[in-house]
């Protein structure tokens, strides 16, 4: 019999990435469209500018994707860490979106391989998002003690996957047999919740931000967004406006 083949951080990323596509392209049919599009403009844009790939070969640029999630605590950002370690990803810099353009109540990282060729093999990055509770312009103590007290009760992954990806962190790795219920697991952690929500939570939460409110007035985290990365921005929009999909007037991000 056999030895189950052994898949590294890498293979690991590259079927988290791709499994978070699929997940997103069932839940934003919009998304699987944006995929394709972005595919046919990074083949074409390649095609008429041979030197294109400069910036990274055609199959990186297509396989790329920048996601992102909210979270309400350290805590849950250290389970976030811990998860994504599995999959060869750490957090790089530090955004404090209170003092953005318009403001919100968080401060971020990113989590991603930081070794050049890891970058190579598969580039994803996972955006973070915590909530800073202890601002007060935000939070006065009443509402934070009630929003910590809410996220302290809830949790956003089983203890076992945790466990199971602090394993695979430290081994680098694992077999192809333990590979892909781990994925699986690990995907469907980030899907949208049917659960429902306290109405006058969360509308309390809005109040301060609707970030606020997506992050401590639910039960679960989810894909806030995820974006492929395209060569051409301004053929792309030319393309999915051509389809009759409305897009935003500025580049984000």
């Amino acid at each position: 019999m056999s030895r189950p083949k052994w898949l590294p951080a890498w293979r690991l990323r590259a079927m988290f990435a791709a499994g978070l596509s699929a997940m997103y392209a069932a839940e934003v049919p919009g998304y699987a469209t944006l995929v394709q599009v972005c595919t046919r403009v990074n083949a074409d844009h390649v095609a008429r500018h041979p030197g294109a790939e400069r910036w990274g070969s055609l199959r990186r640029v297509t396989a790329e994707r920048h996601g992102a999630i909210r979270v309400g605590s350290p805590a849950e950002l250290r389970a976030v860490a811990d998860l994504f370690a599995a999959f060869g990803m750490a957090p790089v810099g530090y955004y404090d979106l209170r003092r953005a353009a318009s403001p919100i109540p968080v401060v971020c990282t990113a989590f991603r391989p930081v070794d050049g060729n890891e970058l190579s093999l598969n580039p994803f990055r996972m955006f973070t998002s915590m909530l800073a509770t202890r601002d007060r312009r935000y939070f006065d103590r009443d509402l934070r003690a009630r929003v910590d007290n809410f996220l302290a009760h809830r949790q956003l992954f089983d203890p076992a996957l945790l466990a199971r990806a602090r394993s695979i962190a430290a081994a680098g790795g694992c077999a192809d047999d333990a590979a892909r219920p781990f994925v699986a697991a690990a995907v469907a952690s980030f899907a949208l919740s049917g659960k429902p929500i306290e109405r006058s939570w969360y509308d309390e939460l809005s109040r301060v931000s609707a970030v606020a409110a997506d992050i401590a007035g639910v039960c679960s985290t989810h894909l806030n967004h995820l974006t492929p990365r395209v060569l051409d921005i301004d053929e792309l929009y030319r393309r999915m406006t051509g389809r009759g999909i409305a897009m935003i007037d500025a580049i984000q991000g």
